[in-house]
């Protein structure tokens, strides 16, 4: 039987289990598949099935990071369990289904209002910290794992698989050349698998790349006539950001976009409430 087809099965199964109805598969990635299931009294939950239990130390350092947190900018969580079937052992979990869909979505339709941009910073920068705040390093803020509870409405960050935990042994192999993550939201230190330089400034070059290309429609350090290979490799080797990047986040009263994403952390803000004063400071056009 197929993968996806057995995990559809186990979904399945679960559900009648726990007296749900199985929707949609609504995400999917190396490590879990996400269905939209619903209560008997309509209310909609996010299924998430995760690889077999004990198979894989990332499932479980996910699972351990998202129970740790206690913030609205993260999806609550209600029961974490698991599945045994003639096939094996299986993880499962039960979140709040987010129903205004992801910023990669909203950004379809353009570039956002500076007012925008600088309302998503604050309420994303107070999540960060609050993630921070635990010693976790999520390791792949993108659009994509932005959602909103309603259509305009609090932005929360999603899709722990890539979380580290600074106060556990890393998962990566020191020896590797990069490290993991999407490469073209990923700061120099995690691209070159710089394990010492990781903290909660990688996350804070990530978060500054998404509001530049929410309100630029660009990335920070994009060169004209530049791919997006060309693009991660100017972050990688510390090239300064485009010239026109900060112009822009200068004259449109976004400047902590700057530091931001400059490339060596030393350089970024030294905490979460450093930045976020500097957001508070700074006012528009």
């Amino acid at each position: 039987m197929p993968a996806d087809a057995k995990l559809q099965q186990v979904a399945q199964a679960i559900c009648a289990a726990r007296k749900l109805a199985l929707g949609l598969e609504v995400g999917s990635g190396a490590f879990k598949h996400t269905f939209e299931v619903r209560a008997a009294d309509g209310t909609a939950r996010a299924l998430k099935l995760y690889r077999k239990a004990g198979a894989d130390a990332r499932t479980q350092r996910e699972v351990d990071a998202i129970t740790r947190c206690s913030h609205p900018g993260v999806a609550r969580f209600e029961l974490i369990e698991s599945w045994k079937d003639g096939s094996g052992e299986y993880v499962y979990s039960l979140e709040e289904f987010l129903s205004g869909g992801t910023l990669t979505a909203r950004l379809a339709g353009g570039p956002l209002a500076i007012g925008d941009v600088r309302a998503l910073a604050l309420s994303l920068i107070d999540t960060v910290g609050h993630i921070a705040s635990l010693g976790l390093v999520h390791r792949d803020l993108k659009p994509d794992n932005i959602m909103f509870r309603t259509a305009g409405g609090t932005p929360v960050i999603v899709d722990f698989g890539l979380v580290r935990d600074l106060g556990q042994s890393s998962l990566t192999k020191t020896w590797l050349p990069h490290g993991p993550g999407t490469p073209y939201y990923a700061a120099a230190e995690q691209l070159n698998n710089e394990k010492p330089m990781i903290d909660w400034r990688t996350d804070q070059f990530a978060l500054g790349v998404v509001l530049t290309m929410c309100g630029l429609g660009r990335h920070p350090y994009e060169l004209p006539e530049m791919n997006p290979m060309q693009v991660v490799d100017r972050v990688a080797r510390r090239e300064p950001s485009a010239p026109t990047f900060n112009a822009w986040a200068v004259d449109n009263g976004l400047a902590p976009l700057v530091g931001m994403v400059a490339p060596w952390p030393i350089a970024r803000f030294r905490t979460p409430p450093q930045l976020a004063l500097a957001w508070q400071s700074t006012g528009g056009p």
